[in-house]
């Protein structure tokens, strides 16, 4: 059975997503490990610390972690669900625990709409970009459907990792759904000359995906659009390091990000 982990901060934007997450375990077999992580303030590391203010932390953010897993089992109850509290940084934390359960994905709540990125958490967003396990973002308010169309943001600048396509597949195989590649370029006669599109077609042929070209020197905006037209359930980028994805998490181009809001997006790490 695929384990999927839910990090929460007990927001209404974890609570949606773990949510969000049961309903797809449900639907697919899976089981969820609830995992809060519990970062002592730097505020607490001077010399004057006091142990019973960090174990008096510790003891409510646990109250809160039970009470949260409480309303999990009692509004999925056929669904396993697990809960883990740990000390630590965040993303280590996140790798540690990639390392040590395997996991298919970590789902996380966006606390705020894609176009106001600039104010989220930098933990989370450093989180799409350098864990190395699909990452799932579900936007505020956004309830579980099946997913049944599926797009992947492709650059074509390098081709997709054996194991990024191994995923990819899986998801669209599970789904039982329609995978669309989706290009966007200022010019697009140059796609023809580019190697890396018949190495791509090659790696997907099996799955028959759709094929889409579309000409627009605005990639998040031709993205945003064709998703849009579509009715797109799932985005999937992979934010190649120094690419426009990457920039993207890294508080870039927001303005072109409002017709995304209400999708959630798969970080698949390079």
């Amino acid at each position: 059975m695929d384990t999927i982990l839910v990090a929460t901060d007990f927001s209404e934007s974890s609570i949606n997503a773990m949510n969000y997450a049961c309903a797809f375990a449900k639907d697919n077999n899976c089981k969820i490990v609830l995992v809060h992580i519990y970062t002592i303030p730097s505020t607490y590391t001077g010399e004057g610390l006091s142990l019973a203010t960090v174990n008096d932390a510790l003891s409510s953010e646990k109250d809160m972690l039970q009470l949260e897993l409480d309303r999990v089992h009692s509004a999925f109850p056929g669904v396993q669900v697990d809960g883990q509290m740990m000390i630590g940084g965040f993303l280590e934390s996140l790798q540690e625990l990639n390392k040590e359960l395997g996991l298919r994905a970590i789902v996380m709540g966006a606390n705020m709409e894609y176009s106001d990125l600039t104010l989220w958490d930098s933990d989370w967003l450093n989180a799409l970009i350098t864990v190395t396990c699909p990452i799932l973002v579900v936007p505020p308010h956004i309830s579980y459907k099946p997913v049944k169309h599926i797009a992947l943001a492709c650059d074509y600048k390098s081709p997709c990792l054996p194991e990024q396509v191994k995923t990819i597949k899986n998801i669209v195989k599970t789904a039982e759904g329609q995978l669309y590649i989706v290009h966007v370029t200022p010019k697009a006669s140059l796609v023809d000359t580019n190697k890396n599109v018949a190495t791509v077609r090659e790696a997907f042929n099996d799955i028959k995906p759709e094929y889409h070209v579309i000409e627009d020197k605005y990639v998040i905006k031709g993205v945003s659009d064709f998703v849009k037209t579509k009715g797109i359930d799932l985005l999937i980028v992979i934010p190649h390091k120094h690419g426009l994805w990457y920039s993207l998490f890294n508080k870039s181009y927001t303005k072109q990000l409002a017709n995304l809001n209400h999708l959630p997006v798969l970080a698949i790490h390079d």
